[in-house]
């Protein structure tokens, strides 16, 4: 195998290998193995050119491709030739850093999230009229609400239904038995203590849902003259804490699923998850917590007591001054997070003269994501 030791480029410092597998050195100290399999079934030649989706299959390729040279072209891509078969195929060094798959590279690409404790530092306030003419302003303000799980807009014009277009800049409305907008202000006959004066303490919506909404924008119209004030706090941040304080704790709640539900006349809905939700990686990837809408534990006799004790631990935390964001929305806020990481809540209020009415809506998550990208990527062919 040509390994073409010392190769220097802008990103290459070295490569080298055996028929198994191909070592890269990138210029800035970083080393990538990749698979000789990997790259086999990885040939640009089998992507269709104008959607980039794989054309074969893994049962059409060799069970066991061996490497039998590698070496670097005028372009500074890497073309690689397998022994048994009559191909090559060409790689370009930025495509191989990207797809990089050692633990360090996957890890790096779950730590866009910025932790917060209470404070508002980096959170984006930016006005509504910046945001719906400059696509700068809105990747910022999307970028923000990406990063922190949560970011606001002022002077969004009091109207009925507003909330609606504001959303539509960053992504698609999801629909559910609340309808593709609601209204939070006291009801004579509530169906959910949303509905009602009384204060709520920090929370995630629907965990009872499956999927649970991803984004959640809530619009200010008309404060009250008393009380109602707004309650925030980064979910992750706390998790992140609780891990570091108990880690018992946060395993139990990690690991043990429990179950929510909502009824009313016109919904039956029900769902089981944990408080703290892992992804593949063991990372926190969401938050699960409303007292209001958790049912009665069924755990075994020997997990009840644990269970509770590290439940209370969460919610002890949770009423920590340190991690809330408290703050009062004045007609034509509009607040964005991230309902599977910002926890919200409100203090009571009363109406005196003027009613309290914010309107909200659920968002896709994956299309917010999809066009914080898609602006990011645009950004980029603006600066190259």
């Amino acid at each position: 195998m040509d390994s073409n030791l010392g190769v220097e480029t802008g990103t290459l410092a070295a490569f080298s290998g055996d028929d198994r597998e191909l070592r890269i050195t990138w210029a800035d100290g970083h080393s990538s193995t990749f698979d000789s399999l990997w790259l086999r079934d990885n040939c640009p030649e089998h992507r269709d050119p104008g959607t980039g989706q794989r054309l074969t299959d893994i049962a059409e390729l060799p069970s066991d491709p061996k490497l039998l040279s590698v070496r670097q072209l005028d372009d500074g891509s890497l073309e690689i030739a397998w022994a048994d078969e009559d191909r090559s195929a060409q790689f370009s060094l930025p495509w191989l850093r990207q797809h990089c798959y050692c633990h360090q590279h996957q890890r790096s690409i779950t730590a866009a999230s910025a932790l917060w404790r209470g404070s508002t530092d980096g959170i984006r306030r930016l006005l509504y009229s910046d945001v719906l003419r400059n696509q700068e302003a809105l990747g910022n303000w999307l970028t923000s609400l990406v990063r922190y799980g949560i970011a606001f807009l002022s002077a969004v014009p009091c109207e009925d239904g507003k909330v609606l277009s504001v959303a539509a800049l960053a992504g698609y409305v999801t629909e559910t038995n609340y309808g593709r907008i609601f209204d939070v202000k006291s009801l004579p006959d509530p169906n959910n203590l949303a509905y009602t004066d009384a204060g709520l303490g920090l929370h995630t919506d629907n965990p009872y849902r499956d999927p649970v909404p991803g984004f959640q924008f809530l619009h200010c119209l008309q404060c009250s003259n008393g009380g109602g004030e707004s309650l925030f706090a980064d979910g992750f941040a706390v998790a992140a804490d609780l891990k570091a304080r108990d880690s018992e704790a946060f395993t139990i709640l990690s690991r043990t699923p429990v179950r929510f539900a909502f009824k009313d006349a016109h919904a039956d809905l029900t769902a089981e998850r944990p408080l703290i939700a892992l992804d593949h990686r063991g990372e926190v990837a969401a938050i699960h917590y409303n007292n209001r809408s958790l049912v009665p534990l069924s755990l075994p006799s020997g997990q009840m007591r644990l269970y509770y004790g590290a439940y209370r631990l969460l919610s002890q935390m949770l009423r920590d001054s340190q991690y809330a964001m408290r703050l009062r929305l004045q007609p034509g806020d509009l607040v964005a997070f991230y309902n599977r990481r910002v926890l919200h809540g409100r203090t009571s209020f009363r109406n005196e003269n003027v009613t309290r009415h914010l309107q909200g809506c659920y968002l896709n998550q994956d299309s917010v994501f999809s066009n914080v990208t898609l602006l990011q990527r645009n950004r980029e062919k603006v600066l190259a």
